[in-house]
């Protein structure tokens, strides 16, 4: 056993030995806390092209799982999502935070047992997949049997001179 562990954590040198212990990893947790983008690992918008191929994959993955275990066996063809779904923004969107709040709710590093896996049902797979049939334009493709565009709507915003004029 070393001298630091012989000391009463809450004597005067054991203070002094813990507060060095946290004066050692703290830098590094800023370190780490700097270093992670908005959204963490699954902000699309942020991740470098390997970053992206690997939540491609992850995500794929998740969708054939999510695909074979729930929306093959719904009653309602219309939830199915259409081989093209990762043509349509929203539904990428969408199926990446559902995939991360599966992850959350499924983390078998927990030891407790919680209303986690209940949560994730009623409070994130089932409105997603209702959000999923209502705005990811999926009916074209499906009932076509191949990728149409969704609908393009206006324009795309562009920060604009009268724009900064009227924020100013």
């Amino acid at each position: 056993m070393s001298d630091d562990e012989d000391l009463d954590p809450m004597s005067v040198e054991g203070l002094d030995t813990r507060l060095v212990n946290v004066e050692t990893i703290l830098p590094d947790l800023f370190d780490m806390y700097e270093l992670r983008a908005a959204g963490g690992p699954y902000y699309w918008d942020t991740l470098s092209h390997d970053q992206a191929v690997t939540l491609w994959d992850e995500l794929g993955q998740f969708v054939a799982w999510l695909d074979g275990r729930y929306l093959n066996n719904l009653p309602d063809p219309s939830y199915r999502l259409p081989e093209c779904w990762y043509r349509h923004p929203i539904a990428v969107e969408e199926l990446t935070a559902l995939m991360v709040a599966h992850h959350a709710a499924y983390d078998t590093r927990s030891a407790k047992a919680s209303s986690a896996l209940v949560d994730w049902h009623q409070r994130a797979l089932w409105p997603t997949l209702d959000s999923l049939k209502l705005r990811a334009g999926f009916a074209s493709c499906r009932d076509r049997g191949e990728h149409r565009e969704p609908h393009a709507g206006p324009a795309t915003f562009t920060v604009t001179e009268e724009y900064l004029r009227y924020i100013d």
